[in-house]
């Protein structure tokens, strides 16, 4: 089997007869995402940029955004927003070596506001950038072979993938190679990135500086790329730290009897994203699409990616992604229409064993009988508190080890190949810094709660988030739910960036003080989550959680996890 050639945009049928929206027409008209950034960005006398510029600088893998904390005060006094920028990298795998490590750690301190974020797409994200200081982030962030480009925008994502299978015992199929190319098959070939932010050079492997030769053309994407961005991943049913059906596309790992590779299946279809008052969207869970080799990957992901780039909704953007094209058209006729693309339908999908997840922290012994540590990060931001210095922390141990990193996207943080006699030093330093491995007073509550950033640098944020969850953990641990294992997951805005719609406990930011309360999730990440109460006060919200928590301890079977008893015996608003 072997990919037919993508449909070009002309070619493509189906397309909707509705207006394309704004953004199509700024994308047609950018010349490879170039458009007014170069003028604007090299532009000092002000600290913002224009609209058009700030939708094709997410393509460079910057938001244009401003500290909300200072908004009323600065309205009041007729002064601008405190306008700045987020940047966040693309590591396929969430992989990258102690000296890009330690570079992102110096950038964060003399270029942002001293805190490293861990997404959950294993990137970094580094916020409160002022304008005179992003190219000179970017390039250096390229000099170290650490990209930007696609990080946001219609394009294809950070490919994730489990970030240690490839070190452990058992595994014989490296994960971390193919996220690279894929990640590298779906990198744009225009190059506006590199004459804007790179003197017209691409930084090669061997740290050789090579001159591009302009160019806008895209051969894969077109001159409008993406309906809307494109997240895929590689996930393993025994670890779905990935949450792989959450995500556009998936392959999912089919292993035999001794844990050897012997194919994929293709999983279409997820997001989570939604927008309140529009019923047109949803989260949504992936579907099995059929079964393929592993040579086959990089063939099958370019032409199913080809359908949603040519089947995708071009006129409404809060109804563009992968997952309602499946919803619209039907999982049979996405089969059907792969299978014509590639010259023949995929197989069924294989059978796969019952599912589980790992969160990678704590020490492992590699396959090369080198160690591996996972540490525990909250939320995500690497900065340093009065009880953990993490950012001091992580930067003593690595600077001195030298360490692999590796992001989890439960936005946690792995060093690894740590030589044995090396270990002790490294146990000594994470207890010097009160850095936790899993264990060390954490609790298991804690331990499994996420929240977005949200306040104050998301421009999309309706509601508190990473700012607000720890004190909500406090409080359940003060009354006595620190030892029991819940997904906790809680984001600012319906958007889902920390995948609270597929969580035993979502908790979604309505408005000021305001969330939702999502429940029923599965802690494997095979089943959404469902409404269980709406609009409810951030000052009760402990309360409502106690209620259901006690109801659980009172009426579960034995072993039952939270999110299968809720989804067995509440009563929900919607479904």
């Amino acid at each position: 089997m072997t990919a037919a050639l993508p449909l070009t945009e002309t070619d493509a049928p189906g397309q909707t007869e509705l207006p394309p929206s704004k953004n199509e027409g700024l994308k047609r008209a950018s010349d490879g995402l170039a458009g007014p950034l170069p003028a604007e960005i090299n532009d000092l006398s002000t600290a913002r940029i224009s609209e058009d510029a700030a939708q094709l600088l997410k393509f460079h893998g910057s938001y244009l955004q401003d500290d909300r904390d200072q908004r009323q005060a600065l309205k009041k006094a007729k002064q601008d927003r405190a306008w700045q920028f987020m940047v966040r990298t693309k590591f396929p795998g969430g992989r990258l070596t102690a000296e890009q490590y330690l570079l992102a750690d110096e950038l964060a301190t003399t270029s942002a506001n001293n805190t490293i974020r861990i997404t959950t797409r294993q990137d970094f994200q580094f916020h409160g950038i002022g304008k005179a200081k992003l190219r000179s982030l970017i390039q250096a962030l390229n000099d170290r072979w650490m990209t930007t480009y696609g990080g946001c925008g219609d394009v294809t994502r950070n490919t994730l993938t489990c970030p240690v299978a490839d070190l452990l015992p058992g595994h014989a199929f490296d994960y971390q190679e193919l996220a690279q190319q894929i990640s590298d098959r779906f990198m744009p070939d225009s190059t506006a990135y590199y004459e804007l932010w790179l003197d017209g050079e691409k930084i090669m492997a061997d740290g050789s500086r090579v001159k591009v030769t302009p160019q806008r053309e895209e051969s894969f994407f077109g001159p409008t790329y993406m309906p809307r961005k494109h997240k895929i991943v590689i996930g393993l049913p025994h670890d779905n730290c990935v949450d792989l059906f959450t995500n556009d596309m998936a392959l999912e790992a089919v292993l035999d009897d001794h844990s050897h590779l012997r194919g994929f299946n293709l999983v279409a279809g997820g997001g989570l994203g939604s927008t309140y008052g529009q019923k047109e969207t949803f989260a949504r869970l992936g579907d099995r699409i059929g079964f393929l080799p592993p040579e086959q990957a990089i063939p099958v992901l370019e032409a199913a990616t080809a359908l949603y780039r040519d089947f995708g909704d071009r006129s409404n953007r809060r109804h563009a992604r992968l997952k309602y094209v499946l919803a619209d058209r039907g999982v049979e006729w996405f089969r059907d229409e792969l299978g014509r693309r590639l010259g023949e339908r995929l197989p069924l999908p294989a059978d796969v064993p019952q599912y589980g997840v790992d969160d990678h922290l704590g020490w492992r012994e590699q396959a090369d009988g080198q160690w591996l540590v996972g540490i525990w990060v909250e939320n995500g931001r690497i900065q340093d508190k009065a009880d953990r210095l993490v950012k001091t922390g992580l930067r003593a141990i690595i600077a001195e080890v030298e360490p692999g990193i590796r992001l989890t996207a439960q936005q946690n943080l792995v060093l690894t190949h740590i030589p044995a006699d090396t270990r002790p030093r490294v146990e000594a330093l994470l207890q010097q810094y009160g850095l936790s491995a899993g264990g060390d007073g954490l609790s298991t509550l804690r331990r499994y709660a996420m929240a977005c950033p949200a306040m104050p640098t998301c421009g999309l944020a309706v509601a508190e988030s990473e700012r607000f969850l720890p004190g909500v953990i406090t409080e359940l641990e003060q009354r006595g739910y620190g030892d029991d294992r819940v997904w906790i997951r809680m984001s600012g805005c319906p958007n889902g960036c920390s995948r609270p719609p597929s969580a035993e406990v979502g908790l979604v930011g309505r408005s000021l003080s305001l969330y939702n309360i999502y429940l029923g999730g599965s802690f494997e990440g095979t089943r959404l989550a469902r409404l269980y109460r709406p609009d409810v006060r951030s000052n009760v919200l402990v309360d409502t959680l106690t209620e259901v928590f006690d109801q659980w301890k009172q009426g579960r079977n034995e072993g039952e996890a939270f999110g299968d008893w809720a989804n067995r015996t509440l009563t929900f608003v919607e479904g």
